[in-house]
């Protein structure tokens, strides 16, 4: 399939707007030769093309933070030399198409200068940056997640502009870059954005736009350059006279078909590297639907500096409080008295430093040192034993892994040995940063258990203070901190008042956390916090009434009363964007005070978050689409709790489960329901998340109409006893007659999560035929005690779970198999095939009927868990059906264990290794969770240490040691990484072949 590529080019003061594709090479020359210069001429274009890759990603790079901060004349003259080297060996390659120049062209002195600058880069460029960079880079430009490319936001897509707008111009000033070529999506927003920015800049006397697709010769072309500067009259000599002598950029909308004609090709996908570095190196936790909007504000604020958007994934890898995250977009922000010349760098440094914890003291160490840039592992961890810091050389390896995988430090071997070093732009901020925290502008106190707030002279000089997690029952009276712009007090929960002039003397404050402590009121002063942006009053129970002077915190973004007394928000809090409001369901005041409060929030016209409860339906008239709310749910984030209910809400079901489905961006709990009322039916067209609680009427999911549940990926259902199954196909089909519906649609494509809890009625999943790509991204399912559930799967729906990767089932005492074949012959004709190929954990409790795992068909070759309790019908456990040979862990009764020895099939002696027993006297999920901690600390115990980042593991083979056996694999000459590149370069060689030949 042939894709034509949008691609514009710059021709030193001209830009040429092209389409760039790569076609097959026709090469001309003497027959008796012939195949030889085909060949040699194809492999140098090879090769030469592999070259300008490399020069494009360095091109892109040395525009990015921190390398566009270098200052030394000596250091990008040597960056743009090899460029130009590379530019005149395009040339060369140009010419040597022509067939009167192929005699005149050594082919074998030209590979050799190709070699040689591949070589030259390897040795003296490449080292220049940072690894995970360059991996990343030369790997592809795309996030990823179970095997699938994730859309990209358009906020990124909008860094990516002017990211590629900050190259064109950084380039526009090296004179020997004559021309640029922009590929790929977004391509066209960029030429429209740099034409006025020349406009705007100043740079050139004239700026001028010209389509030469319309265009036949050279004459017409100099025809529409006149018309764009004369539009009312024309004339050669006058069009020559105004160029002359003066600086002119001519933008040309043309074709080019060859990635030689350009000096530099600017790919859009690469300015996407910022956003790809943050989701591969922060985990799973970015594509939350909750957190991805706050990992957008955190890479926005890194500003494309490289080294901090890895230093802020590590940091936040896997952290879920969305404080946190909101705190580390902060303190990105802050601009500094102190002399930094990489304030962002400086920022995500100190934002670390207050992650970092224990290890703060060892990284200062390094910081310390003399070789900073090269130092011994064994050494530096003979030092720290010598000095005390650790106290054995275990300990020592583990925290070196640490700071490598904070990317503090990067890992190399020369030779024999392993070596660390720290990059000069981290040492020189981190030393700066030292100097910073001497002053003692951070204050962390929480967790100490203090009594007493801190004395006068430290409020005075701190600009953050961490009092959290302390036994606080007062505070100073009036404390002077000039300079405090975040104070968090939250869990003090002796706290009961604030004094009335507490704030007076905190001019600056920018965020505030009361949460869980005693107040009752908020004081006066408070209100004259002008900078406060984000303030947290969760959890303050006896917090009645917000008063209507919170209208003058004028640039208040943030405001959560989730789990406060407050019932009535005042007029006055127009500019909020991030609302949370959560009452008792008990509070009769507050389901009086509804339609006022909702009537007010609809006209919070900035909201882009909201967490709200509403105890009957209709309110929600004013967010739909005929209402008369400025709120547009297909915009904001949001949280609705639906219905009236006691505060026994989710009790019965696992606190993970309630702290999961709140990471969900668009979520709709709806308790007590009755019907299917048409506000419900709306609102789901925009949710990713449901939790249907208690619903009284409902007989199946799929009433809500499979069309409104398109966009759900996160589903829980509980105590729903009227519900049979989930989706009935014939109720399907006859929506499809009522609604107009496509026969045959997706349904539920793009759920992702199942829970299923106390379903008293539920009898299946599934009723009725199955269509390709139902429920195909289901990743995990949960059956909790559904007493009448007979079949879990058919083979129909079976042949759609590829991306299933857990099953849990209990208490569901009339399963007899996991899978049920309405005829037993129906897999016979495919006795070979595996199902649940991604499978990787089961877990089978309190089902006395079960008889066998999945009625003989082949399953689950990934698979690492099983875990059966109470299942005592359950005698063979065959490798004809779970066909793995990887499992980790199997867990069940001693006494069924042994029993099933004994009439099992011969596969059962391979796993007699992974058996672990569980204790008839003891609590089932304790010891499975205690067996899940265990397992999880000896994979933890054998992960290398001296890798630099989980990116770079990934890539690695499970089998392969930092020891004696790795360093024999590696040649000595491989120092930072040059292997991992070459296996880049072939992969680029790889591919462009095969699109030439297409």
């Amino acid at each position: 399939m042939f894709c034509s590529r949008f691609f514009s080019t710059i021709l030193y003061l001209c830009i040429l707007v092209t389409t760039h594709k790569r076609s097959k090479i026709n090469i001309t020359g003497p027959s008796t030769r012939l195949e030889d210069d085909r060949s040699v001429h194809e492999r140098i274009k090879q090769s030469a093309e592999i070259l300008n890759r490399m020069k494009d990603i360095v091109c892109l790079i040395i525009s990015y933070p921190p390398m566009s901060l270098v200052n030394e004349e000596s250091y990008k003259r040597n960056q743009y030399k090899w460029v130009q080297d590379i530019l005149k060996i395009n040339d060369v390659v140009r010419e040597m198409e022509a067939p009167s120049k192929k005699k005149e062209i050594d082919a074998f002195k030209l590979e050799n200068r190709i070699s040689t600058l591949m070589t030259r880069y390897m040795d003296e460029i490449e080292p220049l940056f940072p690894q995970v960079v360059i991996a990343k880079s030369f790997s592809g430009i795309y996030v990823e997640r179970h095997g699938q490319i994730m859309p990209t936001p358009k906020r990124i897509y909008d860094l990516a502009v002017d990211f590629a707008i900050r190259e064109i111009l950084q380039h526009i000033e090296y004179p020997k870059i004559r021309k640029i070529g922009i590929s790929g999506s977004h391509g066209e927003t960029v030429i429209s954005e740099l034409w006025g920015e020349l406009q705007e800049c100043c740079i050139f006397d004239h700026v001028i736009d010209v389509d030469v697709s319309r265009c036949s010769t050279i004459e017409e072309i100099r025809f529409s350059i006149e018309g764009e500067l004369f539009p009312s009259t024309s004339g050669e000599r006058k069009l020559d006279e105004t160029l002359k002598g003066t600086n002119f950029f001519i933008l040309l909308h043309e074709h080019v078909d060859d990635v030689t004609a350009v000096g530099v090709e600017i790919r859009m996908e690469n300015h996407l590297l910022s956003w790809e570095l943050f989701c591969v190196n922060v985990g799973e936790v970015v594509h939350s639907s909750g957190i991805q909007r706050l990992a957008i504000n955190v890479v926005e604020k890194c500003c494309g500096h490289l080294l901090a958007v890895v230093i802020m994934a590590r940091a936040l890898k896997d952290v879920t409080d969305v404080l946190i995250w909101e705190y580390a977009s902060y303190t990105l922000g802050l601009q500094h008295r102190s002399q930094t010349k990489d304030r962002v760098l400086f920022n995500a440094l100190a934002f670390m430093w207050g992650r970092s914890g224990s290890t703060n003291k060892y990284l200062q160490y390094c910081v310390d040192m003399e070789n900073w840039g090269q130092m011994d592992k064994v050494h530096l961890i003979e030092e720290w034993i010598t000095s005390g810091l650790v106290g054995t050389f275990d300990e020592g390896e583990q925290i070196v892994g640490d700071l490598v995988n904070a990317f503090l430090l990067e890992s190399f071997q020369y030779g024999d040995s392993n070596f660390v070093r720290m990059r000069s732009e981290i040492h020189e901020e981190l030393l700066n940063f030292l100097r910073f925290e001497s002053c003692s502008p951070f204050l962390r106190l929480g967790g100490w258990g203090l009594t007493e707030p801190p004395k006068d002279e430290a409020w005075e000089k701190a600009s953050e203070m961490h009092l959290m997690n302390n036994k606080l029952s007062e505070l100073p009276t009036s404390p002077h901190g000039s300079q405090l712009k975040v104070l968090f007090l939250q869990s003090n929960h002796h706290l009961r008042a604030i004094p009335p002039m507490f704030f007076e003397g905190l001019p600056v404050l920018q965020i505030l956390d009361l949460s869980y402590t005693r107040i009752r009121s908020l004081p006066q002063s408070l209100f004259k916090l002008f900078e406060l942006r984000i303030f947290f009053l969760r959890g303050c129970e006896l917090l009645m009434e917000l008063p209507p002077e919170v209208g003058k915190l004028g640039n208040l973004e943030v405001l959560n009363l989730e789990g406060t007394k407050i019932i009535k928000l005042p007029v006055e809090v127009s500019r909020l964007k991030n609302l949370s409001i959560d009452v008792n369901p008990d509070d009769e005041r507050w389901n009086a005070a509804i339609e006022d409060i909702v009537q007010e929030v609809c006209s919070l016209e900035q909201l882009e978050a909201l967490k709200l409860y509403v105890p009957r339906v209709a309110p929600l008239d004013h967010f739909m689409k005929d209402g008369t709310s400025s709120v547009y749910l297909s915009l904001v984030h949001f949280r609705f709790v639906v219905g009236s209910h006691h505060s026994r809400i989710i009790s019965r079901l696992p606190h993970e489960l309630a702290v999961k489905f709140e990471l969900q961006e668009k979520s709709l709990k709806y308790v007590n329901g009755e019907g299917i009322p048409s506000q419900i039916k709306e609102l789901l067209q925009h949710c990713t998340a449901l939790f249907l609680d208690r619903h009284l009427t409902l007989t199946k999911l799929s009433e809500f109409g499979i069309g409104n549940m398109k966009k759900l990926e996160f589903c829980v259902l509980g105590e729903c006893y009227k519900i049979e199954t989930i989706v009935d196909e014939a109720e399907n089909c006859k929506q499809q007659e009522d609604d107009g519906d496509v026969y045959g649609e997706n349904i539920l494509g793009s759920l992702q999560f199942l829970r299923l809890h106390y379903m008293k009625n539920l009898v299946s999943i599934w009723k009725g035929p199955v269509w390709r790509g139902c429920l195909s991204s289901l990743k995990s399912l949960a059956l909790h005690e559904c007493p009448q559930l007979t079949t879990i799967f058919t083979l129909g729906l079976l042949e759609n779970l590829n991306s299933l990767e857990e099953l849990v089932a209990e208490w569901c005492p009339e399963i007899n198999s996991i899978v049920t074949l309405e005829d037993p012959a129906e897999h016979r004709p495919f006795p070979l095939r595996t199902y649940l190929p991604n499978l990787r954990k089961i877990s089978l409790h309190y089902m006395p009927k079960l008889v066998n795992i999945s009625s003989g068909l082949r399953i689950a070759p990934k698979l690492e868990w099983m875990s059966f309790y109470n299942c005592p019908r359950l005698e063979t456990l065959s490798d004809m059906e779970v066909c793995c040979h990887g499992i980790k862990v199997i867990i069940g009764e001693e006494d069924w264990w042994s029993t099933l020895k004994m009439s099992s099939y011969f596969g059962l002696a391979q796993w007699h290794n992974v058996f672990v027993p569980i204790k008839s006297d003891a609590d089932l999920a304790t010891q499975i969770e205690e067996i899940e901690n265990q397992l999880l600390a000896e994979r933890q115990e054998r992960k290398p240490s001296q890798q630099s980042g989980e990116a770079e593991r990934q890539e690695r083979k499970p089998s392969q040691q930092s020891g004696e056996a790795e360093r024999q694999e590696r040649k000595p000459s491989q120092q930072s990484g040059s292997g991992g590149f070459m296996k880049a370069l072939a992969f680029v060689a790889t591919t462009a072949l095969k699109k030439m030949e297409m």
